[in-house]
């Protein structure tokens, strides 16, 4: 058949790091948000609302993770030359061959 060598993927890349940093903090909020509506040791915990929170935060963490890893994009190595007048920000007067 084919050649199905795969790659590693980078972390950076990976859909675990940012599932795991969402789930994290969506049992953070759960767990903060049942704590704080029971409003006491004599009332009954109240689940809803801490599921509630896990779910508002597990989406919303998630979002802003995807949004921030499509938007961080790496660059071209021939961006650093430059093609203007001063052709490297490093070495302004320096003058590169062609």
């Amino acid at each position: 058949m084919g050649n199905n060598s795969q790659k590693k993927q980078p972390w950076s890349q990976s859909i675990k790091g940012p599932l795991s940093f969402s789930l994290l903090l969506g049992l953070v909020a759960g767990v903060v948000g049942t704590i704080s509506s029971t409003g006491g040791s004599q009332n009954p915990i109240r689940l809803d609302i801490g599921l509630v929170c896990f779910g508002v935060a597990f989406v919303v963490s998630l979002l802003i993770i995807s949004v921030l890893t499509m938007a961080g994009k790496e660059n071209d190595s021939e961006l650093g030359k430059g093609t203007g007048v001063n052709r490297s920000s490093a070495n302004p007067n320096k003058k590169f061959k062609d």
